[in-house]
């Protein structure tokens, strides 16, 4: 039975792994075939890169995911940021409704909020745009980030903030010198998740964006119409490449702190 279990691991984790990652193997693979289609391969070439890097229509919804993105991401973590530390440090009444509130949109369907968000801004007739676009991001955001700095804060020691004000700082300098170091790694994760979810987003994006400004999802989902052609596999493979790039520079830098550290 143990050697039965034994294999059973390493075969379950292997698996799991072919399951996620095969098929961005075949995506990237397939960008750089010859013909136009995404299942026949008919030898290689790399000119559905220069053909994505040349649309304009990929190339413009691109533009609009980075800004809605990072403008989201930006706004999400520093309100979830916020309401995490009132929920740690903060003693206040309704504080586990107040909690409920701010994850209440993980629970609730993501086409209800896009839904809601539509009906809100053409009630108060809000044109549909970045503003939209960015509202209704940050919304579905804010759960993430509240949650992993929660987490984070939860788990310092309140002592540091009472030694620090024994010392003469006042509360500006011990959120900067003392809260905001030991966060900077949960603060972090989470804009970075924020920013993977809003890039991704398609649900909200849909009900919420106005002319000109359509992200790279709701694009692709266009293009279905014409068919698809190794053209979205380069824009993928291209993405698939910055993301190991962001990964790689992250986790040398971490692996440069603990060898300082040890």
């Amino acid at each position: 039975m143990r050697k039965v279990l034994a294999l059973y691991v390493p075969a379950a984790t292997l698996l799991g792994y072919l399951f996620l990652f095969a098929p961005l193997l075949v995506l990237v693979i397939y960008a750089f075939n010859a013909g136009r289609s995404t299942v026949v391969w008919e030898g290689f070439s790399l000119v559905w890169f220069a053909e994505a890097l040349g649309d304009r229509g990929l190339r413009a919804g691109l533009k609009v995911s980075v800004i809605v993105a990072t403008a989201s991401a930006v706004l999400a973590t520093a309100i979830g940021t916020s309401a995490a530390l009132a929920v740690v440090k903060r003693p206040f009444t309704g504080k586990n409704l107040f909690s409920t509130l701010v994850i209440a949109p993980l629970v609730l369907p993501e086409i209800v909020l896009a839904v809601g968000l539509l009906v809100a801004t053409v009630w108060t007739g809000v044109p549909l745009g970045y503003g939209t676009l960015i509202a209704g991001h940050v919304l579905v955001s804010i759960p993430f980030s509240f949650l992993i700095v929660r987490a984070a804060a939860s788990g310092l020691d309140p002592r540091l903030d009472e030694a620090a004000a024994d010392l003469g700082a006042n509360g500006r300098q011990i959120f900067m010198r003392v809260t905001l170091p030991l966060l900077l790694p949960a603060i972090l994760s989470a804009f970075l998740l924020c920013a993977v979810i809003s890039f991704d987003n398609f649900v909200v994006s849909t009900f919420v964006s106005g002319v000109g400004t359509t992200p790279l999802p709701i694009q692709i989902y266009a293009m279905l119409k014409t068919g698809l052609t190794p053209k979205i596999n380069a824009l993928g493979a291209m993405l698939i490449a910055v993301n190991v790039l962001i990964i790689l520079v992250v986790m040398g830098r971490y692996l440069k702190t603990i060898r300082k550290q040890s």
